[in-house]
């Protein structure tokens, strides 16, 4: 467990952008949509069914996936980069989650601060929710819940023809999911699937040396916001054997693909 969760927490944030790309005249249809990549791909998950088995339960373990970023790529190559390196964006964490009476449930996930060569990638998020199946002894779990969650990626970037001097681009990402689910157990196997509405928020920022220029077309401002409402769907499937869980989620948020692994101890 040790040494798969050493080997998530470290290459997770060096696959991301280990270099970091290179970033220039992006028009304010680029922002929102590269914006939104980045804020659904540290969205909230934890791979969990909607399900509350006992009175009390507690998991902990490691999670990481991938996010389809087609228009990351597309900007980078206008920008003169190698676009086809960040075809995909990378997320990775330590995440926890227990049940309470009541058919209550908490869990929150976390990547402690990482710097690999000139990328900086930290994440955190919380959520929870209420098992109305188990709750009222339905055959099957119906869970209400709600998640948040913030993410952030800074890179330096060498001077371009709109940028005079070195610089360190930042995305800041907030991302908020509102969701209903369902899910049923056969022996070892949990299949389970949530919609819901998400809504995603991201700042991106630059910051010179001589405090002039700007990556954005539109604007000669140095910080552009942006936020996108939608739907959410998510897909997934868990299997426990004593102890020991696996999970897989496949998910769309305003319009952006996710998928997502993990294992833990489940007890």
């Amino acid at each position: 467990m040790k040494i798969l969760l050493f080997a998530i927490m470290t290459l997770a944030p060096l696959s991301i952008m280990a270099a970091g790309p290179q970033l220039e005249n992006l028009s304010t249809s680029d922002v929102e949509k590269v914006g939104n990549e980045f804020a659904v791909n540290f969205a909230h998950t934890t791979v969990s069914a909607p399900e509350t088995d006992g009175l009390w339960g507690v998991e902990v373990g490691i999670m990481g996936g991938t996010t389809r970023s087609p228009n990351l790529k597309k900007v980078i190559n206008s920008s003169g980069g190698e676009g086809e390196d960040f075809k995909y964006i990378y997320h990775a964490g330590i995440i926890a989650r227990a049940h309470f009476p009541f058919d209550i449930f908490l869990e929150g996930s976390m990547l402690p601060k990482r710097d690999i060569s000139d990328v900086e990638v930290s994440s955190g998020s919380i959520g929870g929710g209420w098992n109305a199946g188990a709750f009222f002894g339905l055959p099957l779990d119906l869970a209400l819940g709600a998640s948040t969650s913030r993410g952030k990626v800074s890179f330096d970037q060498e001077p371009t023809s709109t940028i005079p001097s070195d610089a360190t681009i930042s995305v800041d990402t907030k991302t908020t999911l509102l969701w209903i689910g369902t899910s049923k157990t056969f022996l070892f196997f949990t299949p389970y699937v949530k919609v819901g509405y998400a809504h995603t928020q991201a700042e991106i920022k630059v910051d010179t040396e001589v405090g002039t220029g700007t990556i954005f077309a539109d604007t000669n401002k140095q910080k552009e916001d942006v936020d996108k409402n939608g739907g959410y769907l998510a897909l997934g499937l868990n299997v426990q054997v004593t102890v020991v869980k696996l999970g897989l989620e496949f998910n769309q948020m305003n319009g952006v693909k996710t998928a997502t692994g993990k294992l833990s101890l489940d007890f």
